[in-house]
């Protein structure tokens, strides 16, 4: 049986399958849900990739990952397009279309599953954000992502091959070089240069994470690790400096950045925002911003010292309750409002391996909830 066909069981695709779209999608799903995302070994083929990820788990990226996934759609009797995507930067990377150019298969970017291209094509919910499609006629168009308080165009999409030397997709192409990378439906983890992030459509979670952890990096990623050599390093990348770990959380929002300091700087607003059965016992007003005490029913809660910035303001907090030491917003000025960033660190020492996933995304909702408490003040006039 060749690597190709085995392959294709492997991931769970029946032999002599009518080639539906629905069982493409489903191909492209786990394809890219259980090959890593490493580089491939140099000058391997689309079955040399394949045997190899039989063998020992090995993974691909970049173009050596688009063949690879092109060869099971072709073994599988799928019709499959080659077009390329063209980034702002002028960097291309080759892409595949299917079921009569309706759908994008992107798996160098990657992509966790198809996009449906069919006019109005629906907004898709992913690890890295929001993604959406807008045509720009003539079988091309452009790939948006929604994420963090932002919107961005990821890159056009139009006929064509992509130069074989610039086939290396964004996350692929960073994953390709030594990094690690994994795509969930709901967040991405990256780690690079002794650093681990965990993102997703709202937060970036940043902490020191070293290489010599070899067995916490197989956890989160899975086996087998590249090492160095593998990738024609001579030797480990001087890893990372990040002193502590960090949290930040984005929002945007159609108010003026002007607007929105304002509200900040005003002790009641910030009074509004906090939690219900939360109310400030002491106030103390500074040229600079202003210092309070947080209680509930008398109960003392935490203190927070409030700085204004010109961009935004700076929180020091400390007590029972103060889950996080800093708190620094930050308001960036876009053309349709603001995009409001809080980067906070933590009170607790987070541990080597980084948070339980139910534990960052509590943190996440407690610095969302008051950025869209900021943002219905502003709305509420």
């Amino acid at each position: 049986m060749s690597a190709v066909r085995e392959a294709l069981e492997a991931l769970g695709h029946s032999a002599g399958a009518l080639p539906e779209p629905r069982l493409l999608a489903d191909l492209f799903v786990r394809f890219q849900a259980q090959v890593p995302l490493r580089r491939a070994a140099e000058g391997a083929g689309a079955v040399d990739v394949l045997a190899a990820w039989l063998e020992d788990g090995a993974g691909c990226c970049g173009e050596s990952r688009v063949r690879a996934f092109g060869s099971l759609a072709a073994e599988a009797g799928f019709g499959i397009e080659h077009a390329v995507a063209l980034r702002a930067s002028g960097r291309r990377h080759r892409v595949l279309l299917a079921s009569g150019r309706r759908l994008l298969l992107d798996p160098a970017f990657p992509l966790p599953a198809p996009v449906s291209l069919d006019p109005p094509a629906e907004a898709d919910a992913t690890g890295y954000g929001v993604l959406s499609v807008r045509p720009l006629g003539a079988g091309r168009f452009a790939m948006l992502l929604s994420t963090r308080g932002d919107e961005r165009e990821l890159y056009r999409v139009e006929p064509g091959e992509a130069p074989r030397e610039e086939t290396a997709g964004d996350a692929g192409a960073e994953a390709g070089s030594g990094d690690l990378f994994r795509l969930f439906d709901d967040r991405l983890l990256r780690w690079q240069g002794g650093v681990l992030e965990v993102s997703d459509a709202w937060s970036r979670f940043r902490l020191p994470f070293p290489a010599a952890d070899a067995d916490g990096l197989e956890a989160l990623f899975g086996p087998p690790l590249p090492g160095p050599q593998a990738f024609g390093v001579p030797e480990a990348r001087r890893e990372e400096a990040l002193a502590e770990p960090t949290l930040a959380v984005y929002h945007s929002s159609t108010e003026t950045a002007a607007s929105l300091r304002g509200l900040l700087a005003d002790p009641a607003v910030h009074a509004a925002l906090l939690p219900d059965g939360w109310a400030v016992k002491g106030l103390a007003v500074r040229g600079d911003g202003f210092a309070r005490t947080l209680v509930e029913e008398g109960a003392h809660l935490r203190e927070e010292r409030i700085t204004l910035l010109p961009d935004g303001i700076a929180v020091e907090a400390e007590g029972p309750l103060a889950l996080f030491r800093t708190r620094n917003w930050r308001l960036e000025p876009r053309p349709g409002g603001t995009r409001l960033r809080i980067l906070a660190t933590l009170r607790d020492p987070v541990p080597p391996r980084g948070l339980p996933e139910g534990a960052r995304r509590r943190l996440v909702f407690e610095l969302a909830s008051e950025l869209l408490a900021l943002d219905a003040q502003a709305a509420a006039g």
